[in-house]
């Protein structure tokens, strides 16, 4: 075997050296090789997964807004059909989660016509509730008429059917009132009328009954006649004891002792019969009365017949008004002596 030189045994092993590193580099560029697949095929399937789950996420969003929506709508048919605070505020509150602007802007409005809705049902449930307790009130029929007219909504009809049910019977019992207050005023006036004339009566009887007392007292007195047969005076005793006509010729001594006796008698009797002092007349008062089932309630007395009538017609109508369980009320004016 020939023996290599120094120099041949240095370029063999370069050689040798560089085909071992070609191995390796190879080697080595492989295995970046498949890192590199590796790596792409996980960044791969990452974003794969992360737009999977993006894409769920999106559709999972759209069916709960449509499912959002589906109960806005059924909670607007709700309240459109029956407005209320409740009705109105669960809408509200099913608009608040939404994510729709735009969604959120068109219920809003319709959540506006609710609450002008509802406004005016409460107005005219306040305005009737105002006339049931004051129907005698011409301004207050005026303005319950008036809220329940402005009920226009074709979803409000049964509502404004009921409110203008409840006007009708309180103008039905108003009217009622104001024609029974109208009878028992006529009637009224009528027995005033009568309880004055027989008041009358009995004053003008007694004031007659006294005259003929005072005159009767009076006749006792006697009265002296002048008479002119014979030139004598005949004197009226109050008995009838006239002088005689045989006595006519008696001498004029006798006629002056006549007439001296009968003006002693005259001034004795005035004496004895004074004239009575005038009989105090009792004061004439008007009481004005208002009675329930029967028993006079209320009461008070005025100088005049006119002030007697105002009271009693402001208390029966004052308690027609609080009093609707009551089966008589009854009012009237009759003159008392005080």
């Amino acid at each position: 075997m020939k023996k290599l030189t120094k120099k041949q045994m240095i370029s063999t092993g370069a050689v040798v050296i560089l085909a071992i590193g070609g191995v390796s580099v190879g080697v080595i560029n492989h295995s970046n090789t498949v890192h590199a697949q590796q790596v792409a095929k996980t960044k791969a399937h990452d974003a794969k997964v992360k737009a999977d789950k993006e894409a769920k996420a999106k559709q999972l969003a759209k069916e709960k807004e449509a499912a959002q929506q589906k109960q806005v709508a059924t909670l607007l048919d709700t309240a459109t059909k029956n407005p209320s605070d409740d009705s109105i505020k669960a809408v509200n509150d099913a608009i608040a989660k939404l994510t729709d602007q735009k969604e959120k802007t068109k219920d809003a409005d319709l959540v506006k016509e609710l609450d002008n809705r509802l406004a005016l049902i409460k107005k005219a449930q306040a305005a009737v509730k105002d006339y049931q307790a004051h129907a005698t009130d011409a301004n207050k029929q005026k303005s319950a008429q008036a809220a329940i007219n402005a009920l226009t909504d074709k979803n409000d009809a049964s509502v404004k059917a009921q409110l203008q049910k409840l006007f009708d019977e309180s103008s039905k019992q108003a009217q009622d009132a104001t024609k029974a207050a109208q009878v028992k005023q006529q009637s009224s006036q009528e027995t005033q009328k009568a309880n004055v004339a027989n008041t009358s009566n009995q004053q003008t009887a007694q004031n007659t009954q006294e005259n003929n007392s005072n005159s009767s007292g009076n006749s006792t007195s006697p009265n002296v006649t002048p008479s002119y047969n014979g030139g004598g005076t005949s004197t009226n005793t109050g008995t009838n004891n006239n002088s005689n006509g045989s006595n006519q010729g008696n001498n004029n001594s006798n006629n002056g002792n006549n007439n001296s006796n009968n003006n002693g008698n005259n001034n004795s009797g005035n004496n004895d019969n004074p004239t009575p002092d005038p009989t105090p007349q009792p004061t004439v008062k008007y009481m004005g009365w208002v009675s329930v089932n029967g028993a006079i309630k209320y009461s008070q007395n005025f100088d005049t017949d006119a002030e007697a009538t105002q009271y009693a017609q402001s208390m029966y109508k004052q308690e027609c008004l609080s009093n609707w369980s009551s089966d008589s009320i009854g009012w009237g004016v009759r003159p008392v002596q005080v």
